[in-house]
């Protein structure tokens, strides 16, 4: 049979044509398989709520299995080897946080050329220059930096403190160290000295070497916390000492908790920056899901979810949600 250049290409199209609609009849007919790999410790308050929101998203979908999981506690080679288990298991999608995405990015790197589509949630890759990092279909979550700059801009409008600390509960998460940069880098701006402070990833003990970094710079009028957990530790542990939390010592802080909100309305803490950890599970199940079955392509990087500040005015609507596991 002869073929001209016109007929080989009807036949290419109808080809292609063919196959997408067997591909895509095979993936309407399939369960989607799609595992949620975070770092910070999925028992922590905060990722029980990003936890809600990957099953919320799954239950929406009668044809969607989701398998969530994580190290207990931040520890990051035990979070690589969740991560490299993951992919070993060959699901449809994998969401998962970019923690150190230097470390991260081999593996990643390597599944995603193998045909394994990646997003990311919560802990974003900002590597410069953009086309250096590790190719995500897409990102959901906060910009880390900006986050510590938001905290100080509003920690400032509020007072100019005298000496400024982030205390840092996972020494060695990028996006952990951003937010403290973000702080640092413009309470420094305005002529605040500040710096950020690691207080490891056990609450009791970041209580206590917090404590001690007051008591060695006594100057130390303002405390930036990247953890509901840790803060309510430190809170407790200040007061216990006998320093004067709110009035001495104020307190900014990050994500949302039942205690957190009580402390904000009691004015021991000023405010907290909302990132919506919820949205990152439901949107990073929702997008992967709709990826894997239809094709779609999720909304380009990144996907913010925040921050906004929430204070002692925002209490009573967020206390309802915080009690039902949504913020």
């Amino acid at each position: 049979m002869f073929f001209t250049k016109k007929t080989f290409l009807i036949v290419m199209v109808m080809s292609l044509a063919i196959l997408l609609v067997g591909g895509i009849g095979s993936a309407l007919a399939e369960t989607i398989d799609i595992w949620v790999v975070v770092h910070g410790g999925i028992a922590d308050p905060f990722w029980r709520v990003v936890e809600r929101g990957v099953m919320d998203a799954a239950d929406n979908y009668p044809d969607l299995n989701v398998t969530y999981t994580g190290p207990p506690v931040f520890d990051f080679v035990q979070f690589l080897a969740f991560v490299e288990t993951a992919i070993a298991a060959d699901p449809d999608v994998l969401v998962v946080t970019l923690t150190e995405p230097e470390a991260m990015d081999e593996v990643l790197r390597t599944a995603i050329a193998g045909g394994l589509p990646v997003i990311g949630i919560n802990a974003p890759d900002l590597r410069e220059p953009a086309d250096a990092r590790i190719p995500v279909l897409t990102y959901v979550g906060e910009d880390s930096y900006f986050i510590g700059v938001a905290a100080a801009r509003e920690t400032l409008a509020r007072f100019t403190p005298r000496r400024a600390v982030y205390v840092n509960h996972h020494p060695g998460a990028r996006n952990i160290e951003l937010r403290g940069a973000g702080f640092v880098d413009t309470m420094r701006e305005a002529g605040v000295p500040a710096e950020q402070l690691d207080i490891t990833v056990d609450p009791v003990m970041g209580a206590e070497i917090t404590l001690a970094y007051l008591q060695a710079n006594p100057d130390t009028d303002v405390i930036f916390s990247g953890n509901t957990l840790r803060t309510e530790t430190i809170v407790t542990r200040l007061l216990d000492e006998g320093i004067a939390v709110g009035e001495e010592v104020k307190i900014a802080q990050m994500d949302i908790s039942e205690k957190i909100l009580e402390y904000i309305q009691d004015g021991l803490v000023m405010f907290t920056m909302d990132q919506q950890q919820y949205m990152q599970g439901y949107l990073g199940v929702v997008f992967a899901y709709l990826h894997a079955k239809f094709g779609l392509t999720p909304p380009p990087t990144p996907v913010s979810t925040g921050p906004s500040v929430i204070t002692a005015d925002d209490i009573p609507y967020l206390l309802e949600l915080a009690e039902k596991g949504f913020r």
